[in-house]
């Protein structure tokens, strides 16, 4: 919707509207539209957790595994693709790391990985079927120092830590061709670090800047979209299951087999029947724009079982896609976004509002850091720790959590911002207007816009108690550039 001219509901003069829209009135369809709707057309595709888990009967397997361990006898990554042809998936996603920081490929960055190239053999074999393959890859890594090595730590970040990642994400997007999805985990909803720590905007940009056709599905646990290119569903959370009239691009992820994401000897003798996945999932998810991605866990000799195989081969007999319309124009986001350093409010742990940590869980009970106010008018000052040029959207994600468990329509919206007025500053001291305006009590991620502005700090205004889960900035277009 487009804002009318009006005053700000506090103490202050009026200003005149430069943009304000929320990002479900996004009108730009652009490129990310079109690889949204390829993946939502794709319907089903296969999640292979692949990795040491495989090997200890763990889901979370503890660090610094003997490398040996990992010894796929009769690894054959023809079979995975041929069994998920048979089923009538489209693509695969394979876990390249888990949060053990083992890899699956010649990684030149740690010696804890595989003998072989798992990843290569994969991407050759899902390709010459005509399939897509796609990459999972954990943030946190236990054995190689990017985040806590034990359930208690609280190791600070480094700019080595940082390094790392990026250089592992460079070999993974420059040696296997196009890898059109990336799904990342271990990090927003981590309880040691997050997308401040390990700031959100560098990593997403050195993604684009390798494959800027590449997809980011974060796996953050949210109802909409937010430092995510996809919303994704994890039913093994409770059940959950992506809700009614859903219109975001979306995918829900579930294990064939009830052990867990990777192989346990109960594996191949407990599964989900062929209706179960075709009637109870397909059928279900399809009108509501959600690719389902159904995990196969590869057995220790690198074979998926003979009853998943027979299994997928009865759902490809039974399942066709069903018709429906073309994928609604979807939210803008925040193409480049900024890691805001520090933060200040009037009252409440403004921090909370920028440390990049959010974990919905789709069940309820939210795992959220919120900044949360007293009674009365309410300022929040975001910090970017340096002038940047061409800054024109500030962001706000309202509260996440809901009344009711697993009722996703009842969300709490006590605290949520309606009314506000953005200014910015380049010193802190002088403060001059951006816009104003009203946004929905709903729980969708909210957007002010501006013209193109010199930045350091933006504030933004409200006159009555607020609560926020994550407040962020950028540019929606073009990439922010320091001041020099």
């Amino acid at each position: 919707m487009t804002l009318h001219r009006r005053t700000f509901l506090g103490a202050g003069a009026a200003l005149p509207l430069l943009a304000a829209t929320p990002a479900s009135a996004s009108r730009s369809m652009g490129n990310r539209y079109r690889l949204q709707k390829r993946f939502v057309d794709w319907r089903f595709g296969m999640f292979l957790h692949f990795n040491m888990g495989t090997y200890h009967d763990a889901e979370w397997v503890e660090p610094d595994q003997d490398p040996r361990s990992f010894n796929p006898t009769h690894l054959d990554c023809g079979q995975w693709a041929d069994a998920a042809k048979a089923a009538g998936m489209k693509f695969g996603v394979l876990t390249a790391k888990h949060h053990d920081g083992f890899c699956l490929w010649p990684t030149k960055k740690t010696d804890y990985k595989a003998q072989r190239d798992i990843v290569r053999e994969y991407v050759d074999a899902f390709r010459s079927r005509g399939l897509t393959p796609c990459l999972y890859f954990s943030i946190w890594d236990r054995t190689n120092g990017v985040g806590p090595k034990g359930f208690d730590d609280r190791p600070p970040i480094t700019r080595e830590a940082i390094d790392f990642v990026k250089a592992q994400l460079t070999e993974l997007l420059t040696g296997y061709g196009p890898i059109p999805l990336l799904i990342l985990d271990g990090w927003a909803w981590h309880w040691a670090f997050n997308h401040q720590t390990i700031p959100w905007h560098e990593i997403r940009e050195h993604i684009s800047s390798l494959q800027p056709n590449c997809l980011v599905l974060d796996l953050n646990g949210l109802a909409v979209p937010w430092h995510s290119d996809l919303l994704f569903i994890e039913e093994t959370k409770g059940g959950v299951f992506c809700p009614p009239g859903n219109t975001y691009a979306a995918s829900q992820g579930q294990t064939i087999a009830p052990a867990g994401w990777f192989w346990h000897p109960s594996t191949p003798t407990n599964l989900l029947t062929p209706s179960q996945i075709v009637d109870g999932h397909l059928a279900k998810l399809e009108p509501r724009y959600c690719t389902f991605i159904l995990n196969c866990p590869p057995n220790p000799q690198g074979l998926l079982d003979d009853t998943v195989v027979q299994t997928l081969q009865e759902v490809g007999r039974q399942w066709r896609p069903a018709k429906r319309p073309p994928l609604p124009r979807q939210p803008d986001v925040v193409s480049h976004p900024l890691t805001p350093t520090t933060a200040t409010a009037t009252t409440g742990e403004a921090a909370n509002a920028i440390d990049g940590h959010s974990d919905f869980g789709w069940n309820g009970q939210a795992d959220q850091t919120l900044w949360t106010t007293s009674e009365g008018p309410q300022s929040i000052t975001i910090d970017l720790g340096k002038v940047f040029v061409g800054i024109d959207v500030l962001t706000y994600l309202p509260r996440q959590d809901t009344a009711k468990d697993f009722v996703l329509e009842d969300f709490v919206t006590t605290g949520n911002i309606t009314s506000y007025r953005i200014s910015a500053s380049t010193n802190g001291k002088t403060f001059r207007p951006l816009t104003q305006g009203t946004w929905s009590k709903d729980h969708t991620l909210k957007e002010a816009r501006f013209r193109p502005t010199i930045a350091r700090y933006l504030r933004l205004e409200t006159p009555g108690p607020a609560i926020a889960s994550e407040i962020g900035c950028g540019g929606l277009r073009a990439k922010p550039r320091p001041l020099r």
